[in-house]
């Protein structure tokens, strides 16, 4: 069962094995655009790849699914980036229940943005589970989990994702062939107290808090991408107010330098995980990752006393910076209401910004 790019690899690496027979895959129905033209989902796509049988369901809860399930009688049920709950009853069509898998270390981030909560609070570190479904949302005990893996300071949500979905399907396989060989399977109930949720953003998770430091600023605009994005209101003289979506974002110092990075995430430096030996050591134990931190602020330089959150401190040679609570921000890429994205300079040339006016704080 499944929707999005998060369970592509995960399918590719099921389909591609002679150990399993696969069903079918079950989606939700096609949709289509405004144009008309239909919404191919990248589970749909893969399945169509491998000539999958393919069951639109409305509703997996339905008596109508129950029966196409009694009928399939599938040993197992895979369920990833699929988007509906699955209830006792159909969770019990198949031999063996369901296995889900999660892009975090679970019990943190339960729900449907794990990745996006996992940069979006400053996360050094974050992972793959493999849980035994239950009715309640990711709350099934953990079958294989995967040591912790470094998120780079300047990772994206699509990137991360895309890097977790390749580490997942890795664990997925392991585990499933573990079933399929009639393997113990080592069951860890969560630890129900440490659990945090990660809830599916909403459109006001963009609105940029300027009362902050230029640091989760930047970890803002990387969980945002690329839907809501991050954006602002600009305050103008006449009363008026202009929402500005904003592109590429620089963190700085109160000396306006870059930030250093904290531990830049070299692609070749990335250890190769031993996924199958990594079975929830660390979520019985919640062992402390390490964490190189770097100063967020310039301990020898004196902040303007005029310097407020939100506020334009430099719009002129075609650059544009914001101060935030801690540091400010260097605006690079910007997308007036209505108007299609920018360079900085550009829009500098046709709107008369000047250090000084104000960009909104949120409620």
């Amino acid at each position: 069962m499944a929707t999005g790019e998060f369970a592509v690899p995960s399918i590719r690496a099921l389909c591609e094995s002679e150990m399993f027979e696969i069903v079918c895959l079950v989606t939700g129905p096609m949709r289509c655009d405004k144009t008309g033209r239909p919404i191919i989902t990248p589970a749909r796509q893969v399945a169509d790849e491998y000539g999958l049988l393919i069951s639109d369901q409305e509703d997996v809860n339905s008596t109508e699914f129950f029966e196409f399930l009694y009928l399939v009688r599938p040993d197992l049920i895979f369920v990833c980036d699929f988007g509906q709950i699955l209830s006792k009853q159909t969770l019990s069509g198949s031999i063996l229940g369901g296995i889900n898998l999660h892009g975090s270390l679970l019990p943190k981030f339960r729900g449907a943005a794990p990745v996006h909560w996992a940069i979006l609070t400053g996360e050094h570190h974050t992972g793959v589970s493999v849980i035994h479904m239950t009715p309640k949302i990711d709350a099934g005990p953990v079958i294989a989990q995967s040591p912790p893996i470094p998120i780079g300071p300047s990772e994206n949500v699509v990137e991360l994702e895309a890097r977790l979905a390749q580490y997942g399907a890795q664990l997925v396989y392991d585990t499933i062939a573990r079933m399929a060989q009639n393997e113990t399977i080592r069951i860890i109930e969560q630890l129900h107290d440490r659990v945090s949720k990660a809830p599916r953003l909403k459109k006001d998770d963009g609105l940029v808090a300027w009362n902050q430091s230029s640091r989760a600023i930047f970890n803002q605009y990387r969980a945002t991408i690329p839907w809501p994005r991050i954006f602002t209101d600009w305050h103008r003289e006449d009363g008026s107010a202009l929402r500005l979506i904003l592109g590429k974002i620089v963190p700085l110092q109160d000396s306006l330098t870059e930030l250093v990075a904290e531990q830049q995430l070299e692609q070749d430096a990335v250890p190769d995980l031993d996924m199958t030996d990594a079975k929830m050591d660390n979520l019985a134990n919640l062992r402390a990752t390490p964490r190189v931190v770097s100063a967020e602020r310039d301990v020898h330089v004196q902040r303007p006393a005029w310097w407020e959150p939100g506020m334009v401190i430099q719009a002129d040679g075609g650059v544009l910076i914001v101060a935030a609570l801690e540091g400010a921000v260097r605006i690079e890429q910007i997308q007036p209401a209505g108007r299609k994205m920018m360079q900085t300079h550009d829009f500098l040339r046709g709107y008369a910004l000047k250090p000084g006016d104000k960009f909104s704080l949120p409620d």
